[in-house]
């Protein structure tokens, strides 16, 4: 309502005729009749309800609360309203908005300083001249500190200097004398289609609480999907190791990946993982000395593994460890939403696969993992030397020359008449990694090792098959050139 209603319809509930008030305000009387109901309305709600439309108290800091926070605000007043707001919970273990300590300093005209005084006189600027003897002193003696440089310039020239403004500009010497190398321009790949690559790394930060030695995560990474197609703790690993845990992987997704990335690592090259491959039609890569950024995948995440599965142990022991990872994967692959799949988990991606290898192709892959170590001749008595151990094999074959293999669960030897001998363990007792060469215990092995003869040897069944290989139907045979029968073995259906 205007002013002039109010003043209207007071004088009506004061007694004052209709008339009179109609002729003073110059309002109709239906106008004024309407007036009085609305007035009479709005009084009648407000007492039937007097709180709905009644503002609420305003939420004001107590006065004890309010007096500590001013005198923190006059004690530091070079803090701002965040510092003075840390500063508070810290003394008084209460909580308090940044925003309500800026109500507070205007209330009270608390000034905010700033933490310096601001200068009084103008900076001093050197000159061209003196910038240019300042330059040459230290181009000239780039051998001294800044400290040394700044008294040189002092004495000789009398020119004050500070030790910093000495050692910038002899950074800047530096810069120009051995400019930095361009930044890197990284390229981004990504394989189109699981299973087409995978990379392959150890995460060696695990140190074991009650062992005090370290155990190293071994990791398989598909490219495209980013899931851990193989996930597993071990004391000590190998390259015998790296091929099982391949095995693992492709006969749990049933595939043969067309590459492989690794680093440069003891446990990825050698003769046994380069022959499995080749056998197997991969292309093995290994990424640039000292450039982990090939791998880069597998090592970010490695990162992500230490933050949400590592730091969340008080102790790092094996067997928990261990048991606990299984379920980790899971999540990883199921559950964990990854940037560079816009939020999805691995499996959405893992889901695309179209490619499987052949069923028994998959059963004999151990067979494809041998290689020729060695050709030796028998002594007498059938002794042989490996890394300093002793060996011996049958004393029939004393001066005869034998071909060694080595395969994933030995050393398979074959005489001149095709007879095979086999040494189990060959990695774990006779071929010790290099950092057990100093170990006292294992310099004082006298063991002796012995070649037991055998019938049956997965190499020659793996060989038989690369010459010649049986349709599953039983009618007709494929055969050919080691290469086509070697990329017969690698194919695979497609759904």
């Amino acid at each position: 309502m205007k002013e002039a209603h109010l003043r209207a319809v007071f004088l009506m509930l004061s007694g004052k005729s209709v008339a009179e008030v109609s002729a003073e305000f110059k309002i109709c009387r239906t106008s004024l009749y309407n007036l009085r109901r609305q007035a009479r309305d709005a009084v009648r709600r407000e007492i039937e309800n007097p709180v709905k439309n009644k503002k609420p108290a305003r939420n004001r800091t107590p006065q004890e609360k309010e007096d500590k926070v001013v005198r923190l605000c006059q004690r530091h007043t070079a803090l701002s309203s965040y510092g003075i707001s840390r500063k508070f919970q810290q003394l008084e273990n209460e909580t308090i908005n940044p925003r309500t300590v800026q109500r507070i300093r205007k209330r009270y005209s608390l000034p905010r300083l700033p933490k310096r005084p601001t200068p009084t006189f103008k900076a001093h600027r050197f000159t061209d001249g003196e910038k240019l003897i300042i330059r040459q002193t230290i181009k000239d003696k780039m051998f001294l500190g800044g400290e040394r440089l700044a008294w040189d310039i002092c004495n000789r020239y009398g020119i004050i200097v500070s030790p910093s403004t000495t050692k910038r500009i002899k950074q800047s010497i530096l810069r120009e004398i051995n400019p930095p190398p361009p930044k890197p321009n990284w390229q981004f790949y990504q394989r189109n289609h699981p299973h087409r690559l995978w990379h392959g790394d150890l995460m060696e930060k695990v140190t074991l609480t009650d062992e005090d030695r370290t155990a190293f995560q071994l990791t398989l990474l598909d490219d495209y999907s980013r899931a851990y197609v193989f996930c597993d703790l071990f004391r000590e690993v190998t390259v015998n190791t790296t091929i099982k845990a391949m095995i693992d992987a492709m006969r749990k997704y049933k595939t043969i990946p067309q590459a492989m990335v690794f680093d440069n690592g003891s446990y990825f090259k050698g003769k046994l993982l380069k022959e499995f491959c080749r056998r197997l039609n991969i292309r093995l890569i290994h990424s640039a000395v000292n450039h982990p950024q090939t791998n880069g995948k597998l090592e970010r995440a490695f990162r992500d593994d230490m933050n949400e599965f590592y730091k969340r142990f008080d102790f790092w022991k094996y067997q928990p460890l261990k048991q606990k990872l299984p379920d980790y994967v899971d999540y990883r692959n199921e559950i964990r939403g990854h940037y560079a799949l816009k939020g999805k988990a691995s499996a959405s991606r893992l889901k695309e696969q179209d490619f499987f290898a052949l069923p028994h192709i998959l059963n004999k892959m151990e067979g494809f993992a041998h290689c020729e170590r060695a050709a030796k001749r028998v002594g007498v008595d059938g002794l042989m030397y490996f890394n300093q151990r002793k060996v011996y094999i049958s004393p029939e074959l004393a001066g005869q020359k034998i071909k060694i293999f080595e395969t994933l669960d030995g050393l398979e030897a074959k005489d001149e008449n095709g007879k095979l001998y086999f040494l189990p363990d060959y990695k774990t007792k006779i071929c010790r990694p290099l950092w057990h060469y100093s170990d006292g215990a294992w310099q004082e092995d006298v063991s002796i090792y012995y070649f037991k003869p055998i019938r049956v040897s997965k190499r020659l069944e793996t060989e038989n098959q690369m010459l010649r290989v049986e349709e599953t139907d039983g009618d007709s045979s494929i055969c050919g050139s080691s290469d086509e029968i070697r990329s017969h073995l690698a194919v695979a259906y497609r759904l």
